[in-house]
């Protein structure tokens, strides 16, 4: 499971902000291609960045899997090797949802 988590490492806010260039230019090249008229830019990238944001939440959700089944230490460790970014959104995530789902599971009890 931790290997279909994996994906290339953004790395630095550089090829993060690369990888949304080439998100974008694909995105307008579809519109183009099928003939709809292109929004201003401004508004294609709000939709761009939503979905590259939408794709971190869905990310951050496994790596809480992650977390249940195969322990929090696996589950920093791929997200280490993802960004900053990705850590920072997991220790938040593990903080509310970690704790939620062993509730949930009675493994602890609410205060």
């Amino acid at each position: 499971m931790a290997e279909d988590i994996k994906k290339e490492s953004r790395g630095s806010p550089e090829e993060e902000i690369r990888e949304l260039e080439m998100k974008l230019e694909e995105k307008k090249r579809e519109l183009r291609e099928g003939g709809a008229s292109l929004p201003e830019e401004k508004e294609l990238f709000r939709g761009v960045l939503r979905e590259h944001g939408e794709e971190q939440e869905e990310e951050i959700r496994r790596l809480v899997e992650v977390a249940l089944t195969k322990g929090i230490r696996e589950a920093v460790k791929i997200a280490q090797a993802e960004s900053p970014y990705i850590l920072d959104e997991l220790h938040d995530h593990l903080v509310d949802d970690y704790y939620d789902k062993l509730v949930a599971l009675r493994m602890i009890q609410e205060f």
